[in-house]
């Protein structure tokens, strides 16, 4: 009989047997479905950190910094933008004007809905070029938009659900500045559904500032990234970087995004060492009720390879299932799932891809499960094991 015919015929007596041991097996599935579901909703924080942040990618933005600093930390006068907006690749609207919008940034304090309390919140300056840029996925679902030189602004949907006086129609207080709120804005689920938007030169002069914070830029194609930077780098007047929007985000993101997977395999990983006992006790105890029937088989000229296999597919048998359970509960209870972090509101995001990680990780769980026992299994002595009873 060949090798083939041998792990099919060993395997299939296996997996007969598994209904007179259904409470040992679910107990190795619940385990393993416990493990995957954890680690899963783990990961999906940074799966939905990422996803929000990029939800909106745009390949022909691009932001130009101040050396060293973040979108919301330089400093850059008119003359600068001026500057900028004369580099070539820049594309330009249907009046002619180049786009290229500065914007201005502060953070504020703004009161919590629940729990009270008072998070930081990004207050961003903008114009009719960064609507333009924007005009794809941004759109008002309440109220309309702010006017240039009146302290009026506009919420995204995300800081309307988290924080008061965020409604249409209030006035909320911002340092001290009383600012109306006129609409509320949704962004197709990305981050800056969690910010306030207003001017950007109002935001200046209501904060006694004069210099903008960044810069961002349409190109006419992504493939003028090249071209656009080289002249805004080597311009000597001008100390900055220039990056993809897309790519500066997940330079920024990389260090949270890091932590939190190292946080999800590092539980998943304590958790799955438990499983993996107890995977070992099951397919120990498989392994011993089974004595006679594998030794009746090593008898009549079954090999050891085949008695390894077959053990070893009995215990992934238990860990797939177990897998596919975890990774339903984790995108049926997480999935989509509002979560707050550091004052920024997101959806927690369990991907096909993490769904994937899950199976493997299953895999690996159910093959170290059920190594040992296979190597026993086909160790056993045969004339000590027909006489097992």
């Amino acid at each position: 009989m060949s090798l083939f015919r041998e792990i099919w015929a060993v395997s299939a007596m296996n997996l007969a047997a598994l209904p007179s041991r259904a409470g040992a097996s679910l107990v190795t599935v619940i385990g393993v479905a416990t493990v995957i579901a954890v680690m899963l909703s783990l990961l999906g924080v940074g799966e939905g950190v990422m996803h929000s942040v990029l939800q909106n990618d745009q390949p022909d933005r691009a932001v130009v910094l101040s050396s060293g600093a973040s979108e919301y930390m330089g400093s850059f006068s008119r003359a600068d933008v001026a500057q900028i907006a004369q580099a070539p690749g820049i594309k330009r609207d249907p009046a002619g004007r180049p786009m290229v919008q500065p914007l201005a940034a502060v953070v504020v304090e703004l009161e919590k809905k629940v729990g009270g309390g008072t998070n930081n919140v990004l207050f961003r300056g903008t114009g009719d070029i960064g609507r333009e840029m924007n005009k794809s996925t941004l759109r008002l679902i309440a109220g309309r938009q702010f006017t240039a030189g009146l302290h009026e602004l506009i919420v995204g949907k995300a800081a309307q659900r988290t924080y008061r006086n965020l409604n249409v129609g209030d006035t909320v207080k911002l340092r001290g500045t009383p600012w109306k709120v006129v609409g509320a804005y949704e962004d197709a689920g990305g981050i800056d559904e969690n910010a306030i938007a207003a001017d950007a030169d109002t935001v200046l002069a209501a904060f006694n500032r004069t210099a903008y914070q960044s810069v961002g830029v349409q190109l006419d194609s992504p493939a003028s990234f090249r071209k656009f930077k080289d002249a805004v780098t080597s311009n000597p007047q001008l100390q900055v970087q220039v990056k993809l929007l897309s790519q500066y985000y997940r330079d920024q993101l990389q260090s949270l995004t890091a932590l939190l997977a190292f946080v999800g395999y590092f539980v998943g990983g304590v958790m799955a060492v438990g499983v993996v006992f107890g995977a070992l006790n099951t397919m120990y105890s498989a392994v011993d009720a089974r004595k006679r029937e594998i030794a009746t088989l090593r008898a009549i000229g079954f090999g050891g390879t085949a008695v390894v296999v077959s053990v070893m597919l009995e215990s992934l048998v238990l860990a797939v299932p177990g897998a596919l359970l975890g990774a339903a509960l984790a995108w049926l209870l997480f999935n989509n799932h509002d979560i707050a972090m550091g004052g920024v509101s997101f959806a927690m995001d369990v991907t096909p891809g993490l769904v994937v990680v899950g199976l493997i990780w299953s895999l690996v769980i159910g093959l170290i499960g059920g190594f040992a026992p296979a190597i026993r299994a086909a160790r056993l002595p045969v004339a000590t094991a027909l006489r097992a009873t």
